[in-house]
């Protein structure tokens, strides 16, 4: 389906990242009904024991990419710089337009990333015209949700909810 997940991590330990496979099994359990049979990965942490017998556990085989061969994972690595690229494109844009409101912050490095997941996974394909997460679900959307999205990290407001049911709002408070 070519869907991105992305969860921030403190470390890189094999632990967390099992926690992290956790989550995105759930996600995707939720999203698409679907289970996880193959994981193809680099060597790194996805080759150590406790990651290894989670995955036995849970009946699913993995294969790795050779030492240095990213070409093995192309689509996989393709997608992250995309991701990436998105996201410093955010960060960049903001801090052009918005740098007295702190929101230039590297800090803030992982909700670009995560915003730029989420829109990946609903921009359709020119070729398709489907996105990834209309495949993993098998659904066909509408893309109203892309009609309400914000370019990230510029100032949004918030309408007093007495303005939104047609109320008139006094000039000051005494």
């Amino acid at each position: 389906s070519g869907i991105i997940w992305v969860k921030t991590q403190v470390s890189l330990g094999a632990r967390e990242t099992i926690l992290s496979k956790v989550k995105f099994e759930e996600w995707l359990w939720e999203q698409a009904a679907a289970e996880i049979r193959h994981l193809h990965s680099d060597n790194g942490i996805f080759t150590s024991d406790v990651f290894r017998n989670d995955c036995d556990n849970k009946g699913q085989s993995q294969s790795f990419s050779a030492v240095g061969a990213q070409h093995q994972n192309a689509m996989a690595e393709q997608a992250i710089q995309t991701i990436m690229y998105m996201a410093r494109t955010f960060l960049i844009h903001v801090s052009l337009h918005w740098t007295d409101r702190g929101v230039d912050d590297l800090a803030l490095w992982s909700f670009p990333v995560k915003y730029a997941a989420w829109l990946y996974n609903r921009l359709p394909n020119r070729i398709t015209g489907l996105s990834p997460i209309e495949i993993a679900t098998r659904t066909k959307s509408n893309h109203k949700d892309l009609l309400r999205t914000h370019v990230w990290g510029c100032p949004v407001f918030v309408l007093e909810p007495r303005l939104q049911d047609g109320k008139k709002i006094p000039k000051w408070n005494r």
